[in-house]
């Protein structure tokens, strides 16, 4: 494997300017790939974090300042970069798990508090209300467990730390029912570990502390077909609180992880065609209880991690590029971070939220505005910031209004309304971020030829007009206009008043 050209990457921070956010300890790096946003409602870490389909992400739970744990949840709104409190869990969580069901609706399970794994019921949070339902508990206790949604819309939770130390069993939740079910215990007792849905739908799981409280390296697959697990080649090393994830090749990147500063700089790729693992390029600083996400350029981004043994909080982060397996500097996250979440949106930036305050920053380029509306000929001029900084090149990704757009980003929406523009920027280092203009169908226009209603009745002198007539009065004027016109010629002589002679 090609190790990363570190040269290059010198070189490049000398002629960039190298900076280290405020409190890092770890290697230099650039500063400009993040930019700030809201602050969550709540200081949190050991929490969970995922996308909703409206685009906005969800955050439940956590403990804050080390020793309260935290039952309350909010929202993350992309396109005003503000955070706001949605409903609380019934009861306070750390370490949980959080999965979006194919129904939209966001299923926690897991986790727990001071007095130990949680024993109550799993609960699910649906979008559309703002609200908690209980659903069925798991049928163990545990926290720093894994959730992985299977094909067939179930979900396997894996492991983790259970009454009685570290767990060796799984089962199945059933949407459908709201229930959970028993299926094959793994071959190891573990938490800490990770669990990664294949391109095949099995599971693979990795690593973590076994029951001895040594760090695993063993791997086994989960075949939902059969609801059976089966060993895979161990990791290289062993590790616990790294990250493992699945690349647009098929392949797996474990990345970081305890119990050493040599394994927590080291990486490793797994083949499910093959099983084999082979190492790729080290990391620059030595990454435990981080983060990574895969970009939509299939980079990962890996973000944080450190403290006790592994020395302190980083607020470095690191691309790893799957074509040619090398890392390479993302730059500093603003704040150290560990056990925070890093959630992918839906404009291509990256939310990084928690641990250890309320602070919250995004990864990529952040275009400004990220969504507007506008009438058909209307102007709007984006902005961009972050990323690299350098070289933003602006594009449409869809152009369904016959707009045009500029090198600098300046928009004008074309002459088809009722229709959606999607603009996009990159920058020098492929970082991509999206904005979308919902052009507006021009209301029809309303003829002056019209005819207005009128009143019933006549004109008073003033102008005004009368109140219409009631309806007996009508009928009782047809009726005498009737009459009249059948009574003969003659009666008018007939009735005359005769003269004397």
């Amino acid at each position: 494997m090609r190790q990363p050209i570190r040269l290059g990457v010198a070189l490049l921070l000398l002629a960039s300017g190298a900076t280290l956010a405020a409190g890092n300890n770890g290697p230099p790096c650039r500063s400009v790939s993040f930019v700030g946003t809201g602050s969550m409602t709540t200081p949190r870490n050991e929490h969970a974090a995922t996308l909703l389909p409206s685009g906005k992400v969800l955050v439940t739970g956590g403990v804050l300042g080390g020793a309260v744990e935290l039952a309350t949840a909010e929202l993350y709104d992309p396109v005003t970069g503000t955070w706001s409190a949605t409903a609380s869990m019934s009861i306070p969580r750390r370490n949980h798990t959080m999965t979006l069901l194919p129904t939209g609706k966001v299923l926690v399970a897991g986790g727990g508090n001071r007095e130990g794994p949680d024993t109550g019921p799993a609960e699910l949070y649906d979008p559309d209300t703002g609200q908690w339902t209980t659903t069925g508990a798991l049928l163990e206790a545990r926290e720093q467990l894994t959730a992985t949604l299977l094909p067939t819309g179930n979900v396997l939770v894996a492991g983790g730390m259970g009454l009685f130390g570290p767990s060796g069993t799984a089962e199945l939740y059933d949407p459908g029912t709201g229930e959970w079910h028993a299926t094959e215990a793994l071959s190891t007792r573990r938490f800490l570990h990770t669990a990664t849905l294949l391109a095949s739908g099995k599971v693979l799981v990795l690593g973590g502390v076994d029951f001895d409280a040594r760090p695993s390296a063993s791997a086994e697959l989960y075949d939902p077909a059969t609801g059976t697990w089966t060993p895979a080649a161990p990791m290289l090393a062993a590790r616990f609180r790294h990250t493992a994830t699945l690349a647009s090749s098929g392949a797996v990147l474990v990345a970081g992880g305890g119990p050493s500063p040599t394994v927590a700089m080291g990486a490793e790729i797994y083949d499910p065609a093959s099983g084999i693992w082979q190492p790729t390029g080290s990391l620059f600083a030595p990454h435990a209880g981080h983060t990574a996400t895969q970009l939509s350029s299939g980079k990962v981004l890996v973000v944080g991690g450190g403290g006790g043994s592994l020395g302190p909080l980083l607020a470095n982060s690191e691309l790893f590029d799957p074509e040619s397996e090398t890392w390479s500097d993302a730059g500093c996250t603003l704040t150290p971070r560990v056990d925070h979440t890093a959630t992918l949106l839906q404009s291509g930036a990256v939310l990084i939220a928690g641990g250890p305050d309320s602070s919250a920053e995004l990864y990529g380029i952040v275009i400004s505005p990220p969504q507007v509306n506008l009438a058909t000929g209307a102007k709007q001029t984006f902005a961009a910031k972050g990323g690299s900084g350098l070289g933003y090149v602006w594009s449409f990704v869809h152009n369904e209004s016959g707009g045009t757009l500029t090198a600098s980003g300046g928009y004008e929406a074309g002459s088809m309304g009722g229709v959606t523009d999607v603009i996009q920027v990159v920058d020098s280092f492929a970082n991509s971020s999206t904005a979308t203009v919902n052009v507006l169908r021009q209301p029809a226009a309303v003829s002056s030829t019209t005819p207005s209603a009128k009143s019933v009745g006549c004109s008073s002198s003033s102008g005004t007009a009368l109140p219409p007539l009631d309806g007996l009065v009508l009928l009782l004027l047809a009726w005498w206009a009737l009459r009249m016109r059948r009574r003969p010629a003659t009666a008018t002589a007939m009735q005359a008043p005769r003269h004397p002679p």
